[in-house]
């Protein structure tokens, strides 16, 4: 039976690396800037450790440790968990989700649950610094069951309507859950250990529930993969670029040719090094304390070296034995990342900063019922906002910078970017787009619009021949506005409206039928353009794809300018 894998969730100050320091018996949650932690670590915890905390209550309830030892993996909020990826699904066997018992469900608490769900991980809940309530007895590295005992009615009952405060919240969510010593069957409720990890308070329980929950319902038995989850990227001198690593499946061995997955795609590389994390060591702290090896078996922490450092975080290196078994491996790869910059993707368009990102994004989007279509990691290119434009005009970012210059081609193409670094408040301003986008009357989508429009040089109407050239035009259907675009009927671009008058009035807008004057900034007369000659609004692919959407509720002139500028521009 391997080691099962134990990811932390929950709002940022909950407590988890708390939990892990009352474990390992360190101080790292005062180490980390801010106190909050900056980026993900793993620990080794044995079976000694575990016995020497736990002893007594694995005693109680029977249970025989048959696991070699249990793996932790600290971070910053749900980015752990979203970076053990194992086709496209969390390698975490089981999720502890902290929940500080005087702060209740918060944003990024909400955000973890949805990513449980989506991922369908078994989790407990934490409920942390329960030494804050007011009458709190203390009773340091004791039972959770053993401090309740000793302590007075009016704590008890105060700790008591919290837990089931929450408790209550949690139904909202889908989840019933209970304190877990009022558990009967644990396949129907979510365990809640109350603790104060500062003093040690309830630790024992939540190893305990580890293990029991482990051993008894999860499935640990050792794979024929042999897969590593990549964490985190380091350059530590001596070693160069590193590798912060968990081997989930099988055995790797230093020397095996495996498939990595890279910016560019997929690649083959070999395997340089490997060094396992000594147990009890933290690799965030200093580095950690680590041992070189030739090969490992899962499931373990490792720091491991590749001979072209090309692999993306949140991405598994696999090995593989014969030409067969490469191409298999490339081919299950390249399904699992279907929409990844493909251009022809129908469907939301996402930029985020690992590929983890993209799966719990995927995976909350469909429970939602939207179609994401291409993906990328990254900051988006033009190609993935005109791709955006044409797929419903948003595009979504987690985690990734937006440049003023990108900001500056999405207002060009009409494109919202939506742009967060928590996937909660993602989908909620996601949502809120679609809902103003959906509540918008004709007028108002039309705004957001070039319209089309189909219109005449008249004859004997030259004020100016260039710079600007100023020309009198009948509008035969559509409308023109100032900065819109021209081009002529076989699509040449012409330049830009600057302005449009009549009797010596600047109009916002001009409709069919109307005769005006207008300037235009790079028409030169008797070079691009001439007496007579018919023009149209310039419009792009992106807009003229969203007017699929309207077509219907545009009047017959609007439809006809639209028609012979598709044709035009052969779109």
């Amino acid at each position: 039976m391997r080691s099962p894998i134990c990811a932390f969730l929950g709002h940022v100050d909950a407590g988890k690396t708390s939990i892990m320091d009352a474990i390992r018996d360190t101080m790292n949650a005062y180490k980390e800037t801010g106190g909050l932690t900056q980026n993900i670590g793993s620990t080794e915890v044995p079976t000694d450790r575990i016995k020497e905390i736990a002893s007594d209550l694995l005693s109680k309830f029977n249970i025989n440790i048959k696991v070699p030892s249990i793996i932790f993996i600290d971070s910053p909020g749900h980015e752990a968990f979203v970076t053990l990826r194992k086709r496209g699904a969390s390698i975490a066997d089981i999720a502890i989700l902290t929940v500080d018992i005087t702060e209740g469900i918060q944003n990024q608490t909400i955000e973890s649950i949805e990513i449980l769900k989506s991922y369908k991980t078994p989790f407990l809940i934490a409920l942390t610094k329960i030494d804050t309530i007011r009458g709190f007895y203390k009773l340091e590295n004791s039972s959770f069951i053993d401090f309740i005992a000793k302590q007075n009615q009016d704590y008890a009952q105060k700790l008591d309507e919290k837990v089931y405060n929450i408790i209550s919240d949690f139904l909202n969510y889908g989840f019933e859950a209970e304190r877990y010593d009022r558990i009967k069957e644990f396949t129907k409720q979510i365990a809640v250990i109350p603790l104060s990890s500062v003093n040690g308070i309830g630790i024992k329980d939540l190893i305990v529930m580890i293990i029991g929950l482990s051993q008894r319902y999860l499935e640990l038995e050792k794979q024929e993969s042999n897969s590593a989850a990549i964490l985190e990227e380091k350059n530590v001198k001596g070693l160069g670029k590193v590798y912060d690593a968990i081997v989930y499946s099988g055995k790797i061995s230093v020397g095996d040719s495996v498939i990595v997955q890279t910016q560019d795609g997929t690649a083959e590389d070999k395997i340089k090094g490997i060094m396992r994390l000594i147990p009890l060591e933290e690799s965030r702290e200093n580095f950690g304390k680590y041992e070189s090896l030739s090969s490992i078996e899962a499931t373990a922490p490792i720091r491991l070296i590749l001979r072209e450092p090309n692999a993306m975080i949140g991405t598994s290196i696999i090995v593989f034995s014969s030409e067969e078994e490469k191409r298999k491996i490339i081919e299950d790869i390249n399904k699992e990342n279907v929409g990844q910059n493909n251009d022809e993707s129908k469907g939301l368009v996402v930029c985020a900063d690992s590929i983890g990102s993209i799966d719990a994004i995927k995976n909350i989007a469909s429970s939602f019922g939207i179609e994401v279509g291409k993906t990328k990691i990254g900051e988006p290119s033009k190609i993935d906002i005109t791709t955006a434009g044409v797929n419903g005009g948003a595009l979504m970012c987690f985690n990734v910078s937006i440049s003023r210059q990108t900001e500056g081609i999405a207002e060009e193409y009409g494109v919202k970017i939506i742009s967060a670094n928590s996937i909660y408040t993602l989908f909620d301003s996601y949502n809120e787009f679609e809902r103003e986008l959906k509540n918008m009357n004709l007028e108002k989508k039309l705004e957001r619009l070039k319209l089309p429009s189909k219109f005449v040089f008249i004859k004997g109407n030259i004020f100016r021949r260039s710079s600007p050239c100023v020309f009198g035009v009948e509008v035969l259907a559509g409308e023109i506005r100032p900065n819109y675009p021209v081009i002529n009927s076989k699509g040449e671009r012409i330049g830009r409206i600057i302005d449009i008058e009549s009797d010596k009035m600047k109009l916002n807008k001009a409709v069919k039928g109307e005769k005006v004057a207008i300037s235009v900034d790079d028409a030169v007369y008797g070079r691009n353009i001439l007496e007579g000659d018919v023009l149209y609004t310039d419009i792009s692919m992106p807009d003229v794809m969203k007017f699929d959407d309207i077509s219907a509720e545009l009047t017959d002139d609007y439809r006809e300018a639209l028609s012979e500028t598709r044709k035009i521009k052969g779109i």
